[in-house]
């Protein structure tokens, strides 16, 4: 059996996104020296990729809420869900 039969559903299924957009770029990695770690590589660049669009996202986000002067401090809040969820476990 397969370790990644293993995984929860969503770390299988967001797996799979992920190995399914590295196979589109599966003649670029396979001229490495070391395919493996080519192809590791490639999935590093196409999860930075993603984070530098969340991070683009939320910056708009925040502008946006700054110029409606909203009085909301989106840090505080990430903080406090996440202590909050982080205390269940």
């Amino acid at each position: 059996m397969s370790w990644r039969n293993n995984l929860p559903s969503k770390l299988k299924n967001s797996l799979q996104s992920l190995l399914r957009s590295v196979d589109r770029h599966e003649e670029v990695y396979t001229q490495a020296e070391n395919v493996s770690i080519g192809q590791i590589w490639v999935a590093m660049a196409i999860m930075n990729r993603r984070l530098e669009k969340i991070e683009k996202v939320t910056r708009a986000q925040r502008k946006a809420l700054q110029e409606m002067n909203a009085d909301v401090d989106v840090d505080k809040h990430l903080s406090e869900n996440l202590e909050e969820s982080l205390k269940k476990y």
